[in-house]
């Protein structure tokens, strides 16, 4: 079976990121989950969907807090110079990063024009490099390459190995064609 957004969705919210605490925050337990005392200012690490109700109750911070807008600007800008099929480096963890941004962003714009446009326009560019991304990995996949290359994300990573096995398949298949 095939991860589905949700999927991707679900493994992303349950990530651990890392906190600063804006107030003292009391020791919380519930089902299955405790959270202990943390000081005002002191770094603490959580699963993504807890962070957002600290944040929102304004308890917490986000320490990292996703791709800063210039990061995405010069991923956007090192993958339009890059020559075809050349893969440049994107920033760490780059689409667990995008998830927080873009949902952080979208919390914040509620409806003001100005972020709602920023937002738009970070959005077209992650759609840009996304899709110059996945042509180049389908290129890489179509050559015989066996191993990814080491400048791919995790999740480009998977993409490639389940191209690169479903085209060899496909391709050893022809070539017998070929030799009879």
């Amino acid at each position: 079976m095939k991860p589905s957004l949700d999927d991707v969705c679900f493994a992303y919210e349950n990530s651990t990121v890392r906190l600063i605490a804006t107030r003292d925050i009391p020791r919380i337990e519930t089902a299955g989950l405790v959270i202990e005392e943390t000081a005002a200012n002191s770094e603490l690490r959580v699963n993504l969907w807890v962070a957002w109700e600290l944040v929102e109750a304004g308890l917490a911070r986000f320490a990292d807090g996703g791709l800063k807008s210039d990061e995405l600007i010069q991923a956007h800008y090192r993958e339009r110079l890059q020559p075809l099929g050349q893969l440049s480096a994107l920033p760490d963890r780059f689409y667990a990063q995008a998830y927080i941004t873009f949902n952080q962003l979208t919390r914040e714009a509620k409806g003001e024009e100005a972020r709602l446009a920023h937002l738009n326009r970070l959005r077209g560019m992650f759609r840009d490099i996304l899709e110059s991304r996945i042509n180049k990995i389908v290129r890489l996949a179509s050559s015989e390459v066996a191993s990814p290359p080491k400048e791919l994300q995790n999740e480009e990573a998977q993409l490639f190995r389940e191209l690169n096995r479903k085209i060899s398949a496909w391709r050893r298949m022809l070539r017998r064609v070929g030799e009879r």
